[in-house]
């Protein structure tokens, strides 16, 4: 697991800076604290900071290169059949210097090109420069674990793990005025574009080849293309086969040459990771959970029934009131976005904890997207009885007396078409909420809106399993990049084996009377590896990893007063709002009116995020200047 960057010039005379290279390279060293490197030739320079994971040895120092000097690569991933690859390859005749999968990958795509990319069983970011050609090769894995940016110009090209890799290098990190629509809405800018003006991000699935300046992208790994050549499976076989090919994805995982852990929630996602591992590993595997004193938000107490039922050794942490500030303007420099989740703090000082203990965990993202966990799935099931139960209630009275659940749903089914109560069901803030505050009603959802289209091709009819679609290309890939960055922030690497390409393409592939058969949340999961949780898990309610940030945000100091300076703070002030409804918003929601709470809380991290990242660089005189909250 490691950060990588690179610069390539279309001249190819033209010499790289060295010292922009080293800076990139060295914004990132916390994904990478073992090792560094770098190669350079005129036109083209590669750096990599190594978290070494398997084979620790300086024989996995990168870039990497072929005997010949063809071929180079920069890598962060793991390839979990790493090793089956490389017997293919031995039994060629190709013999390797070390014991990485790094080199695994460049020397199958030595032999192979790009076609290598559909026997990688993984998580990856990678890039390759064959020096014969002058191409470079960059690529992500199937669903986007691993975190991939880049700046073009049109003379140079620039790569990182990180944005701040390359706001290091001298790119001026500028808000695009034109996310805010999203930003707002879904509290992540999906697709290629970032908030950043110019910054683009790699698809998932995708590869990009450079040439002479000019670049190729082409999608390699669509999901409703490879889940119509997999067979569907009844529901008793689907369980059979999911509780077997899960263990083998964690079976996978447990590849490392430095000890393994787990992040355990209170939950059914968490808690079958566990219990997967523990029954592999034996009893003593490390186990790491968030702790809050707020009633309602505490899982600890049902993560300890997983760790005792399984002797986990188990670990908490509590993050303090006092720390909260300070670690969310050091969460949102980490994660380079405006926090979406708002865990994202939480996660690093569990991650934290971790380190002390461990350098690879396990989580449990992508078991809700993939097995259909979301409580907001359950009305598209019944959206025409929802409908006309709707028309019949006064909205007055669905404002005045429902709980947020009710209030929520009244207001999703008022948008009309099925269409976008899908395209908007993981929202809090709609698009009437941005009218409210004078924002222009305009739709910058372009992207969205494609998938969504995509989504109603391959399921057509199921507005359920199209929101799985849509959130497995949209949703997912926030979580996502929350556990990269601040796991990596913690010099941690995390693996996810709800996201085993095998099981999220047979469960695409699946019938719905297979994934939802009798109403259970998560039937599949329940069928497959429910007999190795807790009765309490098992019943307990869905919760998420939630953090009662509404309530810190009045009570706390530090962050009400930026509350109640925002109208004036950047980049709100210079945002397309009504000042007036906006001071209103305000004074309502520190009057604790909770229908502002979800706005007001992606206000804050806007703000927050501008402070932490944007102006952090502003006037930096020399690569690599920005003050580091």
């Amino acid at each position: 697991m490691c950060g990588i960057c690179g610069i390539v010039h279309a001249d190819p005379t033209r010499e790289v800076d060295e010292a922009e290279l080293v800076a990139m390279r060295d914004a990132i060293t916390a994904r990478g604290p073992d090792d560094a490197g770098n190669y350079s030739m005129p036109g083209i320079a590669l750096g990599s900071r190594r978290l070494s994971i398997v084979d620790l040895s300086p024989r996995g120092h990168m870039p990497m290169q072929t005997d010949d000097g063809r071929f180079h690569i920069v890598y962060n991933g793991e390839v979990y059949n790493a090793a089956e690859l490389r017997h293919s390859l031995e039994a060629k005749g190709v013999r390797f210097r070390s014991g990485t999968d790094t080199e695994v990958v460049l020397r199958l795509y030595a032999e192979e090109g790009p076609a290598l990319l559909d026997r990688l069983n993984g998580m990856f970011a990678f890039a390759i420069w064959d020096a014969a050609e002058r191409t470079l090769f960059l690529t992500r894995d199937r669903l986007g674990i691993k975190p991939l940016y880049y700046v073009n110009d049109g003379e140079t090209l620039r790569f990182a793990s990180e944005q701040k890799a390359l706001f290091a290098a001298g790119v001026q990190p500028r808000f695009d005025q034109s996310t805010w629509r999203e930003l707002l809405c879904f509290r992540y800018v999906a697709g290629e574009r970032t908030p950043y003006e110019g910054v683009r991000r790699l698809l998932p699935g995708h590869y990009m080849l450079w040439r002479d300046g000019e670049t190729s992208t082409r999608r390699w790994w669509k999901l409703s293309e490879r889940a119509s050549g997999v067979e569907g499976l009844s529901r008793r076989e689907l369980a059979t086969w999911y509780r077997d090919t899960f263990d083998d994805a964690v079976r996978l995982r447990r590849i490392s040459d430095v000890p393994v852990g787990v992040l355990l929630s209170g939950g059914l996602d968490s808690g079958t990771v566990a219990a997967s591992l523990a029954a592999q590993s034996g009893e003593g595997v490390h186990s790491f959970t968030v702790s809050f004193g707020a009633e309602g938000y505490d899982e600890a107490p049902l993560a300890r029934k997983v760790a005792e039922k399984w002797r986990l050794t188990y670990h908490d942490t509590r993050v303090a009131e006092a720390d909260l500030f300070p670690r969310l303007l050091r969460a949102t420099w980490l994660n380079d976005e405006p926090l979406v989740h708002g865990n994202e703090l939480h996660l690093w000082a569990i991650s934290e904890v971790a380190r002390r203990e461990v350098t690879v965990l396990l989580s449990g993202e992508g078991a809700d997207e993939t097995l259909g966990g979301y409580v907001r799935y359950r009305p598209l099931k019944h959206l025409g009885a929802l409908r006309a139960a709707n028309a019949l209630v006064p909205r007055g009275l669905v404002a005045a007396r429902a709980n947020g659940r009710i209030r929520k749903l009244a207001r999703m089914l008022d948008l009309g078409s099925r269409e976008e109560f899908v395209l908007f069901n993981a929202c809090d803030v709609l698009p009437v909420d941005l009218a409210a505050l004078g924002v222009s009603s305009s739709d910058d959802f372009a992207y969205r809106r494609e998938l969504l289209d995509e989504a109603a091709a391959a399921h057509p009819g199921e507005p359920v399993r199209q929101a799985m679609y849509l959130d497995q290309h949209t949703f997912l890939c926030s979580l996502l990049d929350r556990n990269d960055r601040m796991t990596m922030g913690a010099s941690i690497e995390c693996r996810v084996p709800f996201l085993d390409y095998r099981l999220v393409e047979r469960l695409a592939a699946s019938p719905s009377n297979s994934i939802f058969p009798d109403g259970r949340s998560k039937a599949v999961l329940r069928d497959a590896l429910g007999d190795r949780l807790p009765p309490e898990v098992l019943a307990g309610r869905k919760w998420g990893f939630s953090v009662p940030w509404s309530s810190y945000f009045r009570t706390v100091p530090e962050l009400r007063r930026i509350v109640e300076g925002l109208p004036e703070e950047r980049p709100v002030c210079d945002g397309p709002f009504d000042s007036r409804a906006l001071r209103a918003l305000v004074r309502s929601f520190l009057d604790g009116d909770p229908r502002t709470d979800a706005m007001m809380r992606q206000l804050v991290m806007i703000s927050v995020w501008h402070r932490a990242c944007v102006d952090s660089w502003a006037g930096a005189s020399a690569p690599g200047a920005a003050a580091v909250p």
